[in-house]
């Protein structure tokens, strides 16, 4: 029987409400199907272990019509030098059965490009893996989203091929691009990465094994104008360290960005890492008319000398941060953690009254009267959505908490709470008699409460859906007042063991 003649963008809505599981066997049904099919399956490729996967999935990638496919490409290249380097240690005989091992499965043509032998004489397994990346490559014109994991991998004429190949390839549909390297990788890096049309950069300064003495000027003079070079069509930057060196000649430099509209920046803010804070608030105070979304994190790296710890700059961060009025305005979303006082958080939190919609407020746990004080913030906002995601810290989870929360934020979709050490476990009380919370939680029902998603966390300021029992009972015991929930810590809420103290009786 012959399909039904429609449309493609027909058979493209059709297809969006089709288990995903099920889509492949539809292969066959015509041509929509088969490029649907194609499409959700070469959409996004992951290059990070060499598999039987990754090996078919390169021979059908030498396809251009299969390579122009993918739109996300994503590359951890740190398997390419784990491989150069086993291969180093290991007998003859095992390069040799590994070559077997890419050959069968690659299947290379009777007549392969030419590759530069190794010092050796011989080609290698890595060396084979790479050149048929960089084949693949080469087809994949339409990539918009393009990740590279740098690590360890040792600037080759191999891997600066591949690089070279991805820009020549993606020079003009793409639009995102993240690299992870080490700071003494960056020079290379940037010198395969010049795109016409980049929309959202972001870098990622990997750990590395000790500060090099021209870490300022490479800096300062490579990655600030590479950076600059984009600001005119940047509309997300995203800048993250693990590295020893110190991130502040880069943030000083850096121009202003008349498009962007969301900024994360996470360093560990200490007189190593990041000696002045101020270019980072400079960042934000020369994009505050067109930021509508910040993240600022602190993260750990090592220090050049581990026995001593380094002194913190985030009081002077929260300092200038507090008398900069024009930072952190008309923002719709805010993640931070809190500054040194609550007062200069809360006065920071208030520029963006108006308008925020998404609040995460990390590393510490609010008193009783500091709720009532950020709540306060959106209470003259009852005729707007008003704020929809909140993550806090609590040090207590009462009723009255949660009735504070769904009067004065009655639009909340997604609520996440980080209680302090023993509050779960005084709430719940599994090896005693009913708490007091679970008794009067018992006969409270918010039925007009839109809220969607909770999450329970103990003493740790980490968003992961993994769940204690004692935190998956407390969600399970709010989401029976609150019939709109419908994931616990945005999983699917799955009906657990029941709390024996969610009754009064």
């Amino acid at each position: 029987m012959r399909s039904l003649v429609l449309p493609e963008d027909i058979w493209q809505c059709v297809a969006s409400f089709v288990p995903s599981d099920n889509i492949a066997a539809l292969i066959s049904v015509n041509r929509a199907w088969y490029n649907i099919v194609l499409d959700a399956r070469y959409r996004e490729i992951h290059w990070d272990k060499v598999d039987v996967f990754m090996t078919r999935t390169l021979v059908r990638l030498r396809t251009p019509s299969i390579a122009a496919r993918v739109r996300r490409l994503h590359v951890r290249a740190w398997f390419i030098e784990y491989l150069i380097n086993k291969e180093s240690q290991e007998s003859p005989s095992y390069v040799e059965s590994s070559k077997r091992w890419v050959a069968r499965h690659f299947r290379m043509p009777s007549t392969p490009p030419r590759v530069a032998p190794s010092a050796s004489g011989k080609t290698s397994a890595a060396r084979d893996i790479i050149e048929s990346m960089t084949q693949a490559v080469r087809l994949m014109t339409q990539v918009t989203e393009y990740s590279f994991e740098w690590r360890d991998l040792s600037p080759t004429a191999d891997t600066l091929r591949f690089l070279s190949a991805a820009r020549s390839a993606f020079g003009v549909s793409l639009r995102k691009l993240t690299l992870h390297a080490q700071l003494d990788n960056f020079t290379s890096l940037l010198s395969t990465v010049d795109f016409d049309n980049l929309e959202e950069l972001e870098l990622s300064f990997d750990h590395d094994h000790g500060v090099s003495p021209h870490s300022a000027a490479l800096l300062r003079e490579a990655i600030a104008p590479f950076v600059n070079h984009f600001r005119r069509s940047i509309g997300s930057l995203l800048i993250s360290s693990a590295s020893k060196a110190d991130l502040s000649p880069l943030l000083h430099e850096l121009q202003e960005f008349p498009h962007l509209h969301k900024f994360v920046a996470r360093f560990a803010f200490d007189a190593e890492h990041l000696s002045d804070p101020r270019g980072l608030v400079k960042i934000l105070r020369l994009n505050a008319e067109s930021l509508s979304s910040v993240e600022v994190g602190r993260t750990f790296a090592g220090t050049s000398d581990d026995t001593r710890e380094p002194p913190s700059t985030w009081g002077a961060f929260s300092l200038v941060l507090q008398d900069s009025s024009a930072v952190l305005s008309n923002l719709e979303v805010l993640r931070i953690p809190a500054l040194t006082t609550f007062d200069a958080t809360l006065a920071c939190i208030r520029r963006s009254g108006d308008t925020l919609t998404s609040l995460h407020l990390v590393d510490h746990f609010l008193r009783d009267d500091e709720v009532v004080a950020l709540l306060q913030v959106f209470a003259h906002r009852p005729f707007d959505a008003g704020l929809q995601t909140l993550y806090v810290g609590l040090m207590n989870l009462t009723v009255e908490t949660l009735d504070l929360l769904a009067s004065r934020l009655p639009g909340l979709r997604d609520l996440n709470l980080v209680l302090a050490p023993t509050t779960v476990q005084d709430i719940v009380h599994r090896d005693s008699g009913p708490s007091m919370f679970c008794v009067t939680l018992g006969v409270h029902f918010y039925q007009d409460w839109p809220l969607q998603n909770i999450g329970i966390w103990e003493k740790r300021f980490i968003d992961t859906p993994i769940s204690s029992r004692e935190e998956k009972a407390l969600m399970e015991h709010i989401a029976r007042c609150v019939p709109s929930i419908q994931t616990f810590k945005g999983e699917t809420k799955s009906v657990g063991v029941p709390c024996r103290y969610w009754d009064a009786s």
